[in-house]
C-alpha cells in the first residue's frame, strides 16, 4: 500500500508537475503552463494567497489554494479549492488539501467563502455540498476549433468599424497607456455578471495579476481603439508550444455598445489564432449573459461541461 501523500508549501520548483496535474483537472483545452504555475507567488503580496501540493513517492498529486476575492467590493471573501490526480481519489486526500485551503481562508474572519468544480460528474458538487456549500452561480464552458470560422466578412467589419472611428491595435501597441486600459478593463469586468457586488481589481492588483500574466498574450490579444481610447478588449490566455489558447477577457465599454466591437475584437483574435497555429480556444460565460453566450454560438464555440461556483456564507 502506498504511503499517505504529504502536504506541504508548494515551492517553484513544483510548478512543471502542478501545470500537468491541472490541466486535465481544470479544463483540457485551457492553457496552464509551467511559467504560469510559478510566476503565481512572485505575483501576490504576503497574506494575499497561499499555495500548497501533496506528494507520494516524489510526485505531485494533489493541489490546493486560498487567495482572497480581488474583485469582491469587500475584501472579506475568500476562496478556496482543491485537486487531486485521478489515481489518487476517493482516499481522503482532496478533504485533506480542501481542509486545510478553507482553514487558511476561515481564518482570514470573511463573510463568505467560495469555491468551483466542473460539472463533469456529480463528485465535486457534492463534495462541496457536503461541507455547506450551496451553488451560487453556473459558468459556460466552451471550446472552438478556431480553423472553422468563417472570417472572410472580418475585412468588411474592419473598414466599417474604421469609417465610425474605431480601429484594432493589439495589447502590446497599446501597452504604453496602461492606465487606460485598466479602466477599460475594469470597466468591463464589472459588468459580467455576478451573484456578489464586485468592484474589480486595484490598479495595482490588475498590473501583477492580469497584465503580468505570463499567459496573456501580448499580440494575440486585441484592444479596439477610439481614437488613442481603448473602447473594447479581445484578450487571450496562449500556450504556443500545445497550441491552446484561453478568452481571458471580451468586452465593450457601455457607451460604445452594440456596434459589433466585441464581435469584430474577437473575431481578429481568432483570425491571428488560425496564422499562429493555435488548435482551440476555450472561452467561459456566466449563464445569464445572453450577448456573449449567443456570440459564441454564432461564432460556432461547442459547449464543455459547466463551472459552477459555490459560496459558504459565514457571517
Amino acid at each position: 500500500m502506498s504511503a499517505t501523500p504529504e502536504i506541504r508549501p508548494f515551492r517553484t520548483e513544483d510548478a512543471a508537475a502542478v501545470a500537468d496535474l491541472l490541466s486535465p483537472v481544470v479544463a483540457p483545452d485551457y492553457p496552464i503552463t509551467a511559467a504560469a504555475v510559478a510566476q503565481m507567488p512572485d505575483a501576490l503580496r504576503p497574506g494575499e494567497a497561499d499555495f500548497w501540493v501533496a506528494e507520494a513517492g516524489g510526485e505531485i498529486v494533489g493541489w490546493a489554494e486560498r487567495a482572497v476575492h480581488f474583485s469582491a467590493a469587500s475584501r472579506d471573501v475568500q476562496r478556496a479549492w482543491a485537486a487531486v490526480r485521478p489515481d489518487h481519489r476517493r482516499r481522503g486526500l482532496g478533504a485533506r488539501l480542501f481542509d486545510i485551503a478553507e482553514e487558511s481562508a476561515r481564518s482570514r474572519s470573511p463573510r463568505m467563502i467560495r469555491s468551483w468544480t466542473i460539472d463533469d460528474g456529480p463528485e465535486g458538487a457534492r463534495f462541496l455540498r457536503a461541507r455547506g456549500y450551496q451553488q451560487r452561480r453556473t459558468e459556460r464552458m466552451w471550446a472552438l476549433d478556431p480553423t472553422a470560422v468563417d472570417l472572410s466578412d472580418l475585412p468588411r467589419r474592419e473598414r466599417e468599424a474604421a469609417a465610425a472611428g474605431y480601429r484594432l491595435a493589439t495589447l502590446r501597441e497599446a501597452l504604453d497607456r496602461p492606465e487606460a486600459l485598466y479602466r477599460t478593463f475594469n470597466a468591463t469586468d464589472v459588468d459580467v455578471p455576478n451573484d456578489i457586488e464586485v468592484t474589480g481589481f486595484s490598479l495595482d492588483e490588475w498590473q501583477r495579476l492580469v497584465l503580468s500574466d505570463p499567459l496573456l498574450d501580448r499580440d494575440g490579444s486585441v484592444v479596439v481603439l477610439a481614437g488613442d481610447e481603448p473602447v473594447a478588449l479581445a484578450w487571450l490566455s496562449v500556450d504556443r508550444e500545445r497550441g491552446l489558447a484561453g478568452n481571458a477577457m471580451t468586452g465593450t465599454l457601455r457607451e460604445h455598445r452594440h456596434r459589433g466591437l466585441a464581435r469584430l475584437a474577437k473575431l481578429a483574435t481568432v483570425r491571428w489564432s488560425v496564422e499562429h497555429g493555435i488548435r482551440r480556444i476555450s472561452t467561459g460565460n456566466d449563464s445569464t449573459n445572453r450577448d456573449m453566450l449567443a456570440l459564441n454560438e454564432h461564432l460556432g464555440y461547442q459547449p464543455l461541461p459547466d463551472f459552477l461556483v459555490f459560496a459558504r456564507t459565514l457571517a
